[in-house]
């Protein structure tokens, strides 16, 4: 089951989803994101990052700048 859920990043509203990683590929996940809508730095904490990326990956959850996207990869994965 996948959680859905919100959060900000910089201020800026992200939406969210926690796949269950221990039946799903964590890294096919990651590159999917990476395919399909850009690079990312990765991880909201980077040391290096950009504010407002399309997607970010950190603490177990994908955090999407568009609910289109969160769409996009629930359809996907699900």
């Amino acid at each position: 089951m996948m959680l859905l859920g919100h959060g900000t990043v910089y201020g800026e509203q992200y939406y969210t989803v926690a796949p269950p990683t221990e039946s799903l590929p964590w890294g096919d996940m990651a590159l999917w994101c990476i395919e399909t809508f850009g690079p990312s730095t990765g991880s909201i904490w980077a040391a290096i990052q950009e504010p407002g990326e399309r997607w970010y990956a950190n603490n177990s959850k994908f955090w999407f700048r568009s609910e289109a996207d969160r769409t996009w990869f629930l359809l996907r994965w699900s």
